[in-house]
């Protein structure tokens, strides 16, 4: 353990954190206007194609809107402080850069049976190595940010409020997962399209109502979010820098958690979505990221901060706050709706694995990946919270090592306004409306 921990710090250096926040703003920036554009034109669509958008769009939501808004925010509260939750908006919003670069180019360059990342990489820088790297990261982050962390704040929920076994609640979490994903991509967008909404709706009312309750104490939380940031001492009204680090680096590690900006697993969600407009597809992902973030890790957080909720962790912390505003109303509300969000990025997340396991082996062996997966949903609800964690972080930073230098290369050539008449002959036997990989099927 001590040895993932140093592993973990070393890949989550200041270097990595830097490079996450400086390439996001250069995205940002440099395609902005495009941007922008494409996030208010994103409803108008066909309506085929906005049926298949929508349920590529909540597959990828509902990845990223797993137990890292709930779970991962109490976790980044406890390690890094209130400042932490500054630097998480600072990651989401130089994040959806990186998430509408990530979307453009894999519309640009995917092909049949690579999507995403693996195909900007592969076709687009030529680097098959880098491709293959990427791919083998994304398989590792599938058990671990996408399984493992999830089944695991599940069975702590569950066993908190309930007092179900945490066996008992692995292998019923196992079981439903295999039920959706071993039906392919098709029904993991139902499943999305269905869960994705209404979940967060609930949520989103009943942390409103918790952060309602406790009013009185929202201005000391956002004052006490500022100074976090900056490391500065209400108190001694000094300024430590040791802390501000601290609370960057938490926040941006916790951040990428939950947005999943940088890694590339985004561009795999959206790589079988009816379109051919890279603009429209980066646009998309942008919404996702201010879904994620700004709303849903924001509420979590200002829930906690104004509850003033201790003697937890994870997700025991969020189900302590809300008992502490909403009373034993929080043990009916809490635990379903923290289980239908792991369901989520579980099967999202098998897509992702599944996506990049084909990318590999040419569609072989994905049965046999989800069969895995979902005994790893199992084994993950017994797991140390600590060391599922330092895996996941540790998966991590090894798909943005392999997905930002593409970014770095390709992105400064990429045009949008031009992106959906480029590579046509290349795509023309594979379009975007009739392509069928292995993995739908």
């Amino acid at each position: 353990m001590a040895f993932l921990d140093m592993l973990s710090r070393m890949l989550w250096g200041s270097g990595l954190v830097g490079l996450l926040l400086g390439l996001g703003g250069f995205c940002l920036l440099r395609n902005r206007c495009e941007a922008l554009r494409s996030l208010f034109s994103v409803g108008r669509h066909t309506a085929e194609g906005r049926r298949s958008r929508f349920r590529a769009c909540m597959t990828s939501l509902g990845a990223a809107m797993g137990t890292g808004n709930i779970a991962g925010v109490a976790t980044a509260l406890t390690l890094g402080g209130a400042g932490a939750v500054f630097w998480m908006w600072v990651a989401a919003l130089l994040g959806m850069g990186l998430i509408y670069a990530e979307n453009a180019l894999g519309c640009r360059y995917r092909r049949e049976n690579r999507t995403g990342a693996a195909a900007y990489l592969r076709y687009g820088l030529g680097s098959p190595l880098l491709a293959g790297c990427f791919a083998v990261c994304c398989v590792a982050a599938s058990f671990g940010m996408g399984n493992m962390t999830q089944s695991h704040a599940m069975a702590q929920t569950l066993q908190a409020a309930w007092g179900v076994p945490l066996p008992v609640t692995g292998m019923a979490a196992a079981v439903l997962t295999g039920a959706v994903i071993l039906g392919g991509a098709k029904r993991i967008g139902r499943f999305a399209a269905m869960a994705v909404p209404a979940v967060t709706v609930v949520y989103l009312l009943t942390a409103g109502a918790v952060i309602f309750r406790c009013r009185a104490q929202l201005p000391g939380a956002l004052a006490e979010i500022l100074h976090g940031a900056f490391g500065l001492d209400a108190v001694a009204g000094g300024c430590s820098g040791a802390a501000m680090r601290l609370a960057m680096t938490v926040g941006v590690r916790r951040g990428v958690f939950s947005n999943e900006a940088g890694l590339g697993s985004s561009g795999l969600l959206h790589g079988d979505a009816v379109s051919s407009d890279p603009a429209q597809m980066g646009a998309l992902g942008m919404l996702e990221v201010i879904a994620d973030t700004f709303v849903c890790c924001t509420a979590t957080a200002l829930a906690l901060l104004c509850s003033k909720a201790e003697g937890a962790d994870g997700a025991g912390l969020v189900l302590c706050a809300f008992r502490q505003s909403i009373g034993r109303a929080a043990d009916w509300i809490l635990p379903p709706v923290i289980a239908v969000f792991a369901l989520c990025t579980l099967v999202g997340w098998s897509y992702c694995g599944s996506s990049a396991l084909q990318s590999l082996t040419g569609g072989r062996y994905v049965t046999s990946y989800r069969l895995v997966f979902c005994i790893a949903v199992c084994i993950g609800t017994m797991l140390r919270l600590e060391a599922v964690w330092t895996i996941a972080d540790i998966a991590n930073a090894g798909m943005a090592y392999c997905n930002l230098p593409g970014i770095m290369l390709l992105y400064p050539m990429h045009n949008t306004e031009q992106t959906a008449h480029t590579d046509r002959k290349a795509r023309k036997a594979v379009s975007p409306c009739k392509r069928s990989y292995s993995v739908t099927k």
